[in-house]
């Protein structure tokens, strides 16, 4: 997906003092004398950077300069830079576009006079001269003669110096013409030891300074001779003297200062005009023969086009290249700041050159998002080469950088576009992946989990993994409904009398009834006022939770969000009940509902039954609810009460074993065997006073079994002898505590028979013998004793309660008149307030005469 590497030139050109109508960068460019750049490579990386930080879409870099006018001269210059881009246009096209930019440029002047011994740019004065700083340099000059002299400084020195003159301003330019300019000193006066040699005829003349701070002299030598006249020692060098074509001393004889006096010998290029053309001298034929020439220096090679050059080209070496493998590694988020090349190139300051850069794809103006590699191809032109430049290449590799570890502080840091964009308010969670990351929703949401990225294009190949336009996540899982109580729901009432008793004052749930077609009655609008009257609670009341019962034992509902479970149980509503087409009176009554995000849960629904029957059905069922009733609580209390039993039995035979293992030394090791079953009550109904007395004599007799067994075997576990007397203490103590337990069971077992056979007889004495059967006012003695019936239904519980699915808002709920399994009716009679029945009713007395005999 990279673009095909363009070429992005670059032109640097340096012109002191010069206005150049280009826009100019941010800073200018300063240095001293001493850190000035001797070529364009010096300078090349902060023009380089400058550009990609502050342009954008830079596809080629092309550099051109002259040397000469950089090297470490002092001013100001401009240094403009070509620049080619690639813009995006309004209409989305991407253009090439050139421009040019200026970075201002500037050297200033170093004191070399001052600077500390040993710096590369301090001044190369003798001793016995001193230093003159100038505008971008330094002269060296001899301090001034007496005026009694007879001969000037410069006369004194013009075979020993570099310079025939007091001062080096109008003779020396380069550093090693000033470090051989020597002042003339005074040893051959009085003081003064002079080393002229006698032999070779030298002459020591000297002159005396006037500031007394020393003396030069020079070693004389006759006229026709030249040397120093100094007396040669071991070690120097050979004299070898020339002049040229003049007669004067060649430069080089003048700077060898060769010791003694030697005649010269002749030097034909001395005195030949001066080649014009860089990297050129004076040659002379190998033979000797014919006049000199102006040929290439040693090392240098002739070219057509650009004359004599270096026949070694530049090398380029990478800056920012610990390893030397041109390789350099970063991470996505990182800034790529180009450090360039050094260029090493003798011809630097004699030929143009022509610097490239180019990128295999353009920079971002920011950090590095795309992950992978690119390259940077840096070339230099030697059009005398073959090939005509030379090149080095750096790669830049771009490795992964895992976005959901970076903190927001680090990320503001130093790229804000790493950051991840996961919705983790709504419990995204980010997840790295190669070159990018990703955001997930939880269980129970939708959406890409991302927030929204502004200005992200949609087809940008940066944008993070199943990126969609950041819809975060969303819940979407359905919240779970569930019904608690009986389901189907069974109201036993009598036939055509109606859901009496269901409000507060004991009313019917509604003002009147419609009877169907065939006379039957039609409870639609009672159920209705029933749901809606209770708010729904009476469906599923039940004889344990009647005066307690509240929203969450009829139905829970719960919503599984990412921020963990919500209990929606009371936002529940109940809808009113829909007439079933199964059966005759029933109905389906719908649960419902929705969670903060409108995701609704699938209806749940309760069926509910109005089960008609006759008075007489319906107090004998009453009656057998009621018998059920007192048969669990005395069969509950008979099982507790044999659990206790058999705990405390076992508890004291474990003492007594232990007890008995102490006394013995830990021998008896015999167990206690299981307490036999306690007897099981007999069943009282249908029985009379005789038949109870035998029950509770063969009671009273099992009960003695089951002494004598306990008795024996404690004995056995007791062992016998001495221990045998501590087991039979404690197996009394034992019965002792069973005994009345098991007496007063029984004796409340025969009191519940009692009492059945009470509410027999005056089942008797209300209904008539077997005997009786409906006569002719039947019908009437049946609606009579219907309504001779008293409701009682006492609230729920006080204050107002928000009551889902009533369309009359907030109500007083009432307490459901379900103290009977399936049965929805007033209580057993004579012993509802004894069980505490949340119901009761009494019938009025009818007459013997009012019942007939078929």
């Amino acid at each position: 997906m990279s673009p095909a590497p363009a070429l992005l030139f670059i032109s640097l050109l340096c012109v002191a003092h010069a206005s150049i109508n280009c826009p100019r960068l941010s800073s200018t460019l300063s240095y001293t004398q001493s850190n000035a750049p001797r070529d364009i490579s010096s300078i090349l990386r902060v023009v380089v950077e400058k550009v990609n930080r502050e342009l954008e879409g830079v596809i080629d870099v092309d550099v051109e300069w002259t040397g000469s006018e950089l090297h470490r001269k002092v001013g100001k210059y401009d240094v403009t830079a070509k620049v080619t881009r690639r813009i995006k246009q309004a209409g989305g096209a991407m253009e090439e576009s050139t421009d040019c930019f200026s970075v201002p440029f500037v050297i200033n002047d170093d004191d070399e006079c001052n600077l500390p011994v040993g710096h590369a740019m301090r001044h190369k004065c003798h001793e016995s001269a001193f230093c003159v700083n100038t505008v971008g340099g330094y002269q060296c000059e001899c301090r001034k003669p007496p005026a009694s002299s007879s001969s000037e400084a410069w006369a004194l020195s013009l075979l020993s110096s570099s310079c025939p003159l007091s001062a080096t301003s109008d003779c020396c330019s380069t550093d090693d013409c000033k470090a051989d300019f020597v002042c003339p000193v005074d040893p051959c006066g009085a003081n003064g030891g002079s080393d002229c040699g006698a032999k070779s005829g030298a002459k020591c003349v000297s002159d005396v300074f006037e500031d007394g701070s020393g003396a030069t002299y020079k070693c004389q030598c006759p006229s026709g001779l030249y040397g120093n006249g100094h007396v040669c020692n071991p070690g120097d060098s050979i004299p070898n003297p020339k002049v040229g074509f003049d007669g004067l001393p060649t430069e080089a004889t003048r700077t060898a200062n060769f010791c003694g006096c030697t005649k010269p010998s002749v030097d034909q290029c001395a005195g030949f005009p001066t080649c014009e053309a860089k990297n050129t001298a004076c040659t002379i034929a190998a033979d000797g023969k014919g006049p000199p020439t102006c040929e290439c220096k040693p090392g240098y090679v002739d070219t057509p086009e650009h004359g004599c050059v270096d026949e070694t080209p530049p090398t380029l070496k990478l800056r920012c290249d610990q390893n030397n493998d041109g390789v350099m590694k970063l991470k996505q988020g990182d800034n790529y700041e180009e450090c360039a090349v050094d260029i090493m190139d003798d011809n630097a300051e004699d030929l143009a050159r022509t610097l490239k850069i180019k990128y295999s794809e353009p920079l971002p103006s920011g950090c590095l998002r795309k992950m992978g590699s690119f390259t940077v191809n840096y070339s230099v032109a030697t059009p005398w080469t073959d090939p005509p430049f030379q090149e080095v290449t750096r790669t830049v590799e771009v490795g992964d950088l895992d976005e959901c570890k970076i903190s927001s502080k680090q990320a503001q840091f130093y790229c804000p576009e790493a950051m991840p964009r996961c919705d983790v308010a709504s419990g995204a969670l980010c997840k790295n992946t190669i070159g990018s990351y990703t955001c997930e929703c939880p269980k129970c949401t939708t959406g890409d989990g991302f927030l929204p990225i502004s200005g992200l294009n949609p087809d940008d190949p940066l944008k993070p993994f199943n990126y969609n336009g950041g819809t975060g996540c969303v819940d979407s899982c359905k919240p779970e409904l569930k019904l608690h109580g009986p389901n189907p729901r069974v109201f036993r009432v009598p036939k055509n009398n109606g859901l009496q008793g269901l409000t507060s004052k004991g009313k019917e749930v509604s003002s009147g009834f419609i009877k169907s077609d065939s006379g039957e009655r039609n409870y639609d609008s009672e159920v209705k006022a029933l749901i809606r009257g209770s708010g729904g609670l009476e469906l599923c009341a039940t004889k344990n939770n009647a005066a307690t019962v509240t929203g969450k034992h009829c139905a829970t509902a719960s919503d599984t969000t990412p921020n963990g479970i919500i209990d929606l149980s009371d936002k529940i509503i109940v809808g009113d009940p829909v007439r079933s087409p199964k059966q005759p009176n029933m109905w389906r009554v719908p649960y419902n509902v929705v969670d903060s995000i409108g995701n609704r849960a699938d209806t749940v629904w309760r069926d509910v039954v109005v089960e008609e029957m006759s008075f007489e059905e319906y107090e004998v069922t009453l009656r057998k609810d009621f018998d059920e009733e007192k048969r669990r609580a005395v069969e509950e209390a008979v099982a507790k009460a044999t659990r206790k039993e058999k705990g405390d039995c076992e508890e004291k035979v474990r003492r007594l074993e232990e007890g008995e293992r102490v006394k013995g030394g830990g021998r008896n090791s015999n167990k206690c065997a299981k307490c036999p079953p306690p007897p099981k009550c007999p069943d009282f109904d249908g029985k009379d006073d005789n038949g109870l007395r035998k029950e509770l004599r063969a009671c009273q007799s099992d009960l003695g079994d089951v002494k004598r067994s306990l008795t024996d075997r404690t004995n056995e576990s007791g062992g016998g002898g001495r221990g045998g007397g501590g087991g039979d203490k404690t197996l009394a103590s034992t019965l002792e505590e069973i005994f009345p337990l098991f007496l007063i069971l029984m004796l409340g077992s025969s009191t519940l028979g009692l009492l059945v056979l009470v509410l027999q007889r005056a089942k008797s004495v209300l209904m008539g013998t077997s005997g009786v059967v409906r006569g002719k006012g039947d019908d009437e003695r049946a609606s009579n004793l219907a309504k001779s019936v008293t409701y009682h239904s006492p609230r729920h519980g006080t204050g107002s309660v928000s009551v889902n699915g009533s369309t009359a808002g907030t109500v007083q709920p009432q307490t459901p008149q379900s103290a009977r399994s399936g049965v929805f009716s007033p209580g057993s009679v004579g012993s509802a307030k004894s069980m505490q029945s949340p119901a009761s009713y009494n019938l009025s007395p009818i007459t013997p005469s009012r019942m007939s005999k078929r």
